[in-house]
């Protein structure tokens, strides 16, 4: 039987993070660096908060490698692939987890603001998936891919956020589809569907929803940023070596409700 320490263990690898140096993101290279990997952390607008996780990266000891790209535009996603491979020389695990989210009634929704959610929640998950993937099958030594959904792909249904559900409906279908299609090159793709997650955002700007969902929530709490991260560890490691093509639901038990 394989050590528990063993299972849980990222030494060796390299793992990128796509918008990585905030919320969800930050943990997940924080954990991520913690199991071993090294990480390399691509973000956009988080000029600051990149700098102090990398402040952060380098006092742990981690190797790691932060840089800006724009995952809509395809020469950033391949310079960004270029990039890791010339820093670390492969890619063991990709986490798709770049995203926006946007609240709008869809009659009011103009066509930008239906193409900018899907860009950057589907298109520029795709494009990277599509570079990394070539990298993980030239290796030969398979790799982890996790996409990150919400439970908003499973079941719609807070209102004002049609967009937004359809991007989470494709990340889940697209994770399922290309699990299917990787798996004899030992590459697993799964996903992680979040509820709502708390912040200091969520409490000032929609603190009716956070109550709705908090009370309605089986645990009687939202998850933080760190319950993300463990997940899409668990789903990066041997620990879940027979997993593939799932979504890992993490919101307390509210789809239950």
């Amino acid at each position: 039987m394989t050590p528990i320490h063993e299972l849980l263990s990222l030494k060796g690898k390299t793992a990128i993070v796509t918008g990585g140096a905030v919320n969800i993101g930050r943990a997940t290279t924080l954990r991520l660096a913690e199991a071993g990997a090294n990480v390399a952390v691509i973000y956009y607008h988080s000029q600051k908060e990149a700098d102090d996780l990398s402040g952060m990266l380098k006092n742990s000891g981690c190797k790691h490698f932060i840089f800006k790209a724009d995952l809509t535009k395809e020469n950033e996603v391949k310079n960004a692939t270029k990039k890791v491979i010339e820093h670390f020389g492969g890619v063991d695990v990709l986490v798709n987890n770049a995203g926006i989210f946007g609240l709008s009634m869809q009659e009011n929704l103009k066509n930008e603001g239906w193409d900018s959610v899907f860009d950057i929640n589907v298109k520029g998950l795709f494009m990277l998936s599509r570079e990394v993937i070539g990298v993980m099958k030239k290796n030969k030594k398979g790799g982890v891919i996790v996409n990150m959904a919400s439970i908003n792909g499973v079941h719609p249904g807070f209102g004002k956020t049609a967009h937004y559900d359809a991007t989470k409906g494709a990340v889940i279908a697209y994770t399922k589809s290309l699990a299917a299609e990787l798996a004899k090159n030992n590459i697993r793709v799964n996903a992680v569907a979040p509820g709502l997650v708390d912040s200091k955002n969520l409490r000032k700007f929609a603190p009716e929803l956070a109550e709705m969902v908090e009370k309605r929530t089986p645990l009687q709490k939202l998850a933080i940023h760190e319950d993300i991260a463990n997940a899409v560890l668990y789903l990066s490691t041997k620990a879940s070596s027979h997993i593939t093509g799932e979504i890992l639901i993490v919101d307390g038990g509210y789809l239950l409700t």
